[in-house]
């Protein structure tokens, strides 16, 4: 498989024992629409590039277990950890990639990945177009990638800016920055939801402001979970949780937003995937390193 740009098989900066983020040997590799982010020889996640949008998946923890799906038949458009938008300027970039709804898409313009001692960083332009071509707003991406002893991590930066004109964005549910679960984390396979103020299940979870929310469960004889932690400078909002394996940090479900001509709207949200105990205390370690973590993604 080709090395894609500046693929540095060197070693990075090594942090000292007392950081869960230790940075290990990270390249990329680019094969067949996908940007590989390898650690020490073993792929911590990838971001899928197609004609309709870009979205990460797979996505690891360190055993190697994926906790993602990436086109479910309930809602093929839940694909990995995702992006898009209901109602901007009253049309779908939410149902991306299911045939009920408009051929809305993103034209991804440019991907550019780089190796730093911070980790890998993906950075990407894309354009939102309706199903006629016209362009609505461009989209700025990052998607940072760190792996480390106890979990691997993927951060996402998103900022959309209303670059052809003014931007209305209303009041949905159907939006915003997140992931789909792999179907073992699934409530109905026996995976649970766990918020950081100890919340359980959907009822509990839906609605609920919280720091991070903790999705795992068993795959075959192995546990594995996945926290979705939007960042610091992000305002808390409800989550939206369910049981069938969707999570969102969807700031637009409860509030319309207009941007006006060359104005702009970020989302900054950090996904960890770990193994084996599942009840909140590696959530919560995760949590703390990522607060803790002073590399900007731009500077990545």
């Amino acid at each position: 498989m080709p090395l894609f740009g500046l693929l540095n098989r060197a070693s990075g900066n090594r942090y000292d024992n007392s950081s869960i983020l230790n940075i290990m040997k990270y390249e990329i590799i680019e094969n067949n629409g996908r940007y590989w982010a390898m650690s020490d020889q073993h792929p911590i996640g990838a971001v899928a590039v197609t004609s309709l949008r870009s979205y990460t998946y797979p996505f690891f923890t360190p055993a190697g277990i994926n906790v993602l799906q990436e086109c479910p038949p309930d809602h093929p458009h839940h694909q990995g950890i995702m992006i898009g938008q209901d109602l901007v300027n009253g049309h779908n970039f939410w149902g991306i990639n299911n045939a009920k709804y408009p051929k809305n898409y993103h034209l991804v313009e440019s991907t550019t990945p780089r190796v730093s001692e911070h980790g890998i960083v993906v950075t990407q332009k894309l354009i939102w177009k309706t199903a006629d071509g016209h362009s609505l707003l461009v989209e700025t991406r990052q998607t940072r990638f760190l792996s480390a002893a106890a979990f691997n991590l993927v951060e996402v930066m998103t900022t959309w800016t209303a670059a052809y004109g003014p931007l209305h964005f209303a009041k949905t549910k159907e939006g915003g920055l997140g992931l789909r679960v792999a179907p073992q984390l699934e409530t109905f396979w026996g995976g649970s939801i766990r918020s950081s103020q100890n919340a359980m299940g959907e009822k509990a979870v839906f609605d609920s402001i919280a720091d991070w929310v903790e999705i795992s469960g068993s795959v075959g004889n192995q546990k594995a979970g996945v926290v979705i932690m939007p960042h610091p400078s992000q305002k808390q909002i409800p989550w939206f949780s369910r049981d069938y394996g969707i999570h969102l940090f969807s700031p637009l479900r409860h509030e319309t937003k207009t941007l006006s001509a060359g104005d702009s709207f970020t989302m900054r949200v950090a996904f960890a995937a770990f193994d084996g105990v599942c009840d909140g205390s590696q959530a919560a370690k995760a949590w703390q390193e990522y607060r803790s973590d002073q590399n900007e993604i731009t500077n990545a």
